[in-house]
């Protein structure tokens, strides 16, 4: 069986976050984080931030959470009241996080971008929040400034929040990250992780961006109970990925590049008539069957089966998505030149 469907990567550990896990292990840093190391956390955050995307957050509203899916809960859960706007097809906790918190989820479109008008419609009829995951998983896409400013715009209109998942920014492509709470720090809450870009995810350390003076006030008044969950280890990861790691992310997007588009070359004409949403960002690719050999709804389970090649069912992201699967394509090249071949042979079978 080919693994292509839990969101992290093959490629090995970037050798600076690497040695600083050995160096903080032989002082045998297992205890509760010491102060500074969670300071110097937010420091690396609001460097690698403003030399990325051109916005430096404060490093004094920059605190480490367990993962970017407890952060989004704690912030519906804190920071907001009223029912959750989900995009749909979306990240499949976030289908969930919204029940988590006591709240209902309100689904809204979100192929290829977000239907503003069922956003409103949402926020008007009393919606507190909308979860928007930029880049977007499973799609792949990004959104664009104006796109980012339109939806902030109806969250204060309405008094509604904002929460950013931007766990996949390290990982645009082409052109720049835009951070939607740079034009909107009064209603954006951010959270973000290097578990994507370098694959740290066992680590156990998210960051919550605030971007104004009441919602950093907010989360130091919580109990410590509720924020609770960060690793020592992972914070000093994380620390080193932002500060000695961008040599690593950009040899990572480099072959990320590479093996997206040998896959839009390559993938179509092993299975005629699919349809590939080229990601903007992220590793992850959200393949459309239906046009296809492969007709059933649910495409992954029919390729676990025939192909050996095991991907993320679509239907479980939610509305939208039907005969689709999600591919991860963070390996080696002779990895998805096998995963394309067992595909295609198999579907060539019907």
């Amino acid at each position: 069986m080919l693994p292509l469907f839990i969101a992290e990567s093959d490629f090995p550990t970037a050798p600076a976050v690497k040695q600083a896990i050995v160096d903080a292990a032989e002082r045998e840093m297992f205890g509760y984080t010491p102060a500074p190391h969670a300071h110097r956390l937010g420091e690396a955050v609001a460097g690698f931030y403003a030399d990325r995307y051109g916005w430096r957050p404060d490093a004094e509203e920059i605190f480490p959470v367990a993962d970017v899916v407890r952060g989004v809960m704690l912030a519906i859960q804190y920071f907001t009241e009223g029912d959750v706007v989900v995009p749909v097809p979306a990240y499949f906790p976030f289908l969930d996080v919204a029940e988590v918190a006591g709240r209902k989820r309100i689904d809204v479109n979100s192929a290829g971008g977000l239907n503003l008008a069922e956003v409103e419609a949402a926020f008007a009829n009393g919606a507190g929040s909308i979860i928007v995951t930029n880049p977007f998983n499973p799609g792949g896409y990004v959104f664009t400034e104006k796109q980012l400013d339109e939806v902030c715009a109806l969250a204060r209109k309405y008094g509604a929040r904002v929460i950013v998942d931007e766990i996949h920014a390290p990982l645009v492509y082409d052109g720049t990250h835009v951070c939607a709470a740079a034009n909107n720090p009064d209603v954006c809450i951010t959270v973000t992780a290097t578990s994507k870009a370098w694959n740290v995810a066992g680590l156990k350390c998210a960051q919550m961006i605030f971007s104004n003076d009441e919602d950093a006030k907010t989360w130091n008044a919580m109990s410590g109970v509720a924020k609770d969950g960060v690793g020592t280890l992972g914070i000093v990861a994380a620390e080193a990925c932002y500060d000695h790691g961008r040599e690593f992310l950009d040899e990572e997007i480099a072959q990320l590049k590479a093996n997206r588009d040998w896959l839009v070359e390559n993938l179509p004409k092993a299975v005629p008539g699919i349809e590939i949403e080229v990601p903007a960002a992220t590793y992850l690719m959200f393949l459309n069957f239906k046009n296809t050999k492969l007709v059933d709804e649910k495409p992954a389970a029919w390729l676990r089966r025939h192909a050996k090649v095991a991907m993320n069912e679509g239907m479980d992201f939610g509305p939208g998505g039907k005969h689709r699967a999600r591919m991860n394509f963070a390996t080696s090249p002779e990895i998805l030149e096998e995963a394309v071949r067992r595909i295609g042979g198999a579907v060539a079978k019907l």
